[in-house]
């Protein structure tokens, strides 16, 4: 289990009813922690180790995370690290949550980063080269805190650039992995189409042959690659992200328990509890 510092409880704008934040941090360096907004890192200089739950991987310049709510992360062995932050109220994704999920990449970007880190090639996140990151800084100028754009009279403009940024970032994460041509890497395509599958129909009742049939493989095949890159099994992935997903559900308090375990893809209330409990016991 990760041992996890602090909490982190972003005031800034969060704390003036805004739902995003950007703002760069030189010389970065931070101990392990989590927090319930989503967070987007951006390497604008310098060098890292990026960790985040169990994993761990060096950054530099280009390198691109979304880090979802009550994920554990830090960054320790930094040299000049830059990493400019843009701070995203869970509610403004969910808000538009139906329409972004059509968007290649997103799903991916937002959603299943932290599990594929510690089990896929470096070609899998994404990386901006020089030319895209000029171009991110004229779109940073619009979103940054303290730039000339004043939340008070930009708040509009500010969130729009903001989603134009996340799906830029889907888009570019969707044609690099699609660029890739090595069968190793066909592979795993294909399992990050299963995966992008249950986490847009986790609600639904899913059976490994509607896995197979999204990704057009075998059912031998598909399980020995599912296993070899996910390191579980389609099934337990579907619970454990059916049990995460319920977590934050009963966390808000939006639903009832009888609701949430069948927004979740349980069969019953008691199925639910049955399940958690056993996530939990596994997590400790």
């Amino acid at each position: 289990m990760v041992d996890i510092k602090f909490h982190c409880d972003e005031k800034g704008n969060f704390g003036k009813g805004y739902a995003v934040s950007a703002f760069s941090f030189q010389n970065y360096a931070i101990e392990m922690h989590n927090h319930d907004f989503y967070e987007v890192n951006i390497v604008m200089g310098g060098s890292g180790t990026h960790c985040i739950e169990n994993a761990r991987v060096r950054v530099e310049r280009g390198d691109v995370f979304v880090l979802p709510p009550m994920v554990a992360h830090a960054y320790i062995d930094t040299e000049g690290l830059e990493v400019y932050h843009i701070l995203l109220q869970k509610s403004f994704l969910d808000q538009n949550r139906e329409r972004s999920e059509r968007v290649n990449g997103f799903v991916q970007l937002t959603e299943i980063e932290p599990f594929l880190r510690s089990n896929f090639s470096e070609d899998f996140f994404l990386k901006l080269n020089q030319s895209q990151l000029l171009q991110l800084k004229a779109e940073l100028q619009v979103l940054d805190d303290v730039g000339d754009y004043l939340w008070e009279e930009c708040a509009e403009l500010k969130y729009h650039t903001a989603w134009k940024l996340l799906y830029w970032f889907s888009w570019l994460l969707s044609r690099q992995i699609n660029d890739r041509k090595t069968t190793g890497l066909k592979y795993e395509a294909r399992i990050v189409r299963a995966l992008e599958y249950i986490h847009k129909n986790y609600g639904r009742k899913i059976a490994i042959e509607d896995l197979c049939g999204e990704v057009y493989l075998s059912r031998s095949t598909f399980l020995r690659h599912f296993q070899a890159v996910c390191g579980t099994s389609p099934i337990e992935y579907l619970n454990d992200y059916r049990c995460k997903t319920a977590l934050q559900q009963l966390e808000s308090s939006r639903y009832s328990k009888t609701e949430i375990a069948h927004n979740c893809g349980f069969y019953d209330l008691s199925h639910m509890e049955r399940s958690l409990k056993k996530y939990l016991k596994r997590a400790k």
